[in-house]
């Protein structure tokens, strides 16, 4: 006889472990930012991804989308051309995280905190040595 207990454990593990593989690239610096950008337009060229994230760098760019690629998430497109044309897309499995960075903008909303800038100090600076 089969003890339900430990199958439901056995199942909680499994789901703990896909979710851990998940955040470990998800979890990397620009991952998220890459995919992002997938919400507001269904293909980007790699110099465009260039544009819309100022301070990454082609070798950090690169290996973030072949390891998107690798696990599913996006797609690549090469076209025979000189110089090649290069087109990534989301794969209609990356696509349903859409839902989640949609309901991730509405939570930083609405908890959005303002932030301290150097300007911000400044001006404190300035009113309270006043």
């Amino acid at each position: 006889m089969v003890n339900p207990h430990f199958v439901a454990t056995e199942t909680e593990d499994e789901t703990a472990g896909e979710i851990a593989n998940v955040w470990e690239v998800l979890g990397r610096r620009w991952s998220l930012l890459i995919l992002k950008n997938f919400c507001t337009n269904e293909v980007i060229r790699f110099n465009g991804f260039k544009k819309l994230l100022p301070g990454i760098s082609s070798t950090v760019l690169a290996d973030r989308l072949l390891e998107l690629e690798r696990e599913g998430l996006v797609s690549k497109k090469i076209y025979p051309e000189i110089p090649p044309k290069v087109e990534y897309r989301l794969t209609l499995r990356a696509k349903e995280l859409r839902v989640i960075f949609k309901e991730l903008g509405t939570w930083v909303s609405r908890w959005k905190v303002p932030r301290i800038t150097t300007k911000t100090k400044a001006r404190a600076g300035a009113r309270t040595a006043g």
